[in-house]
């Protein structure tokens, strides 16, 4: 084995870094084209980039990668109190706040919180690999100190919060604000009343195959007298053709034809002027019962503390926290897709790690559900139109379409060979305003063609198998999943892009890496690409 010091530069991935460089380049040369019209020295100031981003590689690449272990955690929390100090001195720009001000450095912490994710992530998992993969017990760790704490502070800081002390009536002045003074009656929900009875005929069915399986494992060891069993299945049958006759006797009732809607008018009638809950009725009853639930919780959480929890670590934090935190604190920028590309990558991690199928099941679930709350609460109109627009572009071709639209004529009309460089119609006239950034591949499709295009998709695709494949080569845990995660970084964001451009995924927030202009982003993945190469190059070493 050869010492620290010998290490040789014809053992760099030599493959991995002629790939990149042609990706850079190729990059410079479209934003050439792609960004004469707005600056016609723009793709000067990536080609500056690009060089401040190697240098910053390089630097990494002589350094030990494990040295990051150490620094992973103080990383971690840096990068979130960027990403808090975005959302109070943060520079405003295109209705989000993304951008924050150091003396003369301009930046997006958003970036960041990508290495960020592979770093910490890398750093938790490494020492605690289970052969049996994690169950969404061990991902969530729900009895952790930090979460009943949370819970009390949140407490603390809403005490006074209306939703806390007048919960009904808060919901009813809400739903009277959103959906106006005069709701849709009640609907006529036959699946909800054929949905009950299939209930009731699973609970009957289930309860007499339970009864029939304790008569037998006790008919041994305790033997039940004759009728018993007859007993309790007739009892059970009675009480179900009870529930089946009342669900037909009610059948007409609003409460089984559309319960929600009939909750929903009456909360919005008693928010009238002179209704119950017209004006705000503060109480204590919530909170009562929250203070005692949180009691409970934390008396829960010191009580585990006794099943050998000493790490610090595994007191305080969970793997979802290392995942979520970041993403939430971006999305109330809002900065949709990088959110997501965080979620991504860590997810990435997660899997490689190993998660339980079940857990999956559960997770994708799960996931379902916070979608449908997003929609319904989190997301922007904006960004509700752009989904909207991702499954009918003509729905909104001269507003919300109007971008993946003219991207998808853009590319298309490259053809095979494409129109020249400079030679696009749809970028020389800028019908793309993101053209520089966002929807550069879109450029390089309409002035290269399909067979330009295929050659990009390729070397992106050579950079994901070098990347995994120094992974899987990794001579430790920590490189591994460092080196997938660096890859994931490169890999996700990629493939979102390019989709986005032809018309396969939702237009968002995305740059196509060391391809679009940025800054921040540049520098990101060219330390991504630093961490592929010093795990590479020290496989070998001792």
């Amino acid at each position: 084995m050869k010492p620290h010091g010998q290490l040789r530069l014809s053992e760099l991935h030599w493959p991995l870094v002629i790939t990149v460089v042609l990706i850079a380049l190729l990059g410079v040369y479209n934003l050439h084209s792609a960004a004469a019209a707005r600056d016609s020295q723009l793709y000067a100031m990536q080609a500056m980039w690009m060089g401040i981003g190697a240098i910053v590689a390089a630097f990494f690449l002589f350094l030990d990668y494990r040295f990051t272990e150490r620094l992973a955690y103080p990383f971690f929390t840096i990068i979130i109190f960027l990403l808090l100090a975005v959302l109070g001195q943060g520079h405003h720009a295109k209705g989000a706040v993304r951008w924050l001000r150091i003396g003369p450095v301009n930046f997006q912490p958003s970036e960041f919180a990508k290495l960020a994710a592979v770093f910490c992530l890398s750093r938790y998992f490494h020492t605690r690999i289970m052969p049996d993969g994690y169950t969404i017990g061990s991902l969530v760790r729900p009895f952790n100190l930090s979460r009943p704490l949370a819970v009390i502070a949140a407490l603390i800081i809403g005490w006074k919060n209306l939703w806390l002390t007048d919960p009904l009536g808060q919901l009813a002045r809400f739903l009277r604000s959103t959906i106006g003074v005069n709701p849709k009656e009640a609907g006529d929900l036959l699946w909800f009343r054929i949905f009950i009875l299939f209930s009731i005929a699973s609970a009957v069915a289930f309860t007499i195959i339970l009864i029939i399986r304790r008569e037998r494992s006790d008919a041994l060891l305790n033997p039940w007298p004759p009728t018993r069993r007859k007993r309790l299945i007739t009892l059970t049958s009675v009480i179900g053709m009870l529930l089946v006759i009342l669900t037909i006797w009610y059948w007409k009732s609003p409460w089984l034809r559309d319960p929600l809607s009939v909750i929903v008018l009456n909360l919005v009638k008693n928010a009238a002027p002179l209704g119950q809950y017209a004006k705000p009725n503060p109480g204590y009853t919530l909170r009562v019962i929250l203070v005692i639930a949180a009691a409970i919780y934390l008396l829960a959480a010191l009580l585990h503390l006794r099943h050998g929890v000493t790490n610090i670590i595994d007191m305080v934090v969970a793997p979802v926290d290392l995942m979520f935190v970041p993403p939430l604190l971006i999305l109330v920028q809002p900065d949709l897709g990088t959110a997501g590309i965080v979620i991504l990558i860590s997810a990435s991690i997660m899997l490689i790690v190993g998660i339980r199928l079940r857990s999956l099941v559960i997770l994708g679930i799960f996931g379902i559900v916070i979608a449908t709350i997003g929609w319904a609460g989190i997301l922007k109109d904006y960004q509700k139109r752009r989904v909207i627009t991702f499954m009918d572009p003509e729905h909104d071709k001269q507003g919300a379409g109007w971008n993946a639209v003219q991207s998808m004529i853009a590319v298309g009309s490259g053809q095979w060979t494409g129109k020249g460089h400079k030679g696009g119609t749809q970028t020389q006239l800028s019908f793309l305003p993101e053209q520089h950034t966002d929807f550069a591949f879109s450029v390089w499709g309409e002035e290269q063609g399909f067979l330009g295009s295929s050659l990009l998709v390729v070397l992106y695709l050579l950079v994901a198998f070098f990347g995994f494949s120094i992974a899987a080569d990794a001579r430790e845990h920590y490189g591994g999943l460092l080196a997938a995660g660096a890859t994931a970084i490169i890999l996700w964001q990629a493939l979102i892009n390019m989709s986005m451009v032809i018309g396969l995924f939702p237009v968002v927030g995305i740059t196509l890496p060391l391809f679009s202009y940025g800054g921040t982003s540049v520098v990101t993945v060219m330390l991504a690409v630093g961490i592929l190469l010093n795990v590479h190059w020290r496989r070998r070493v001792h």
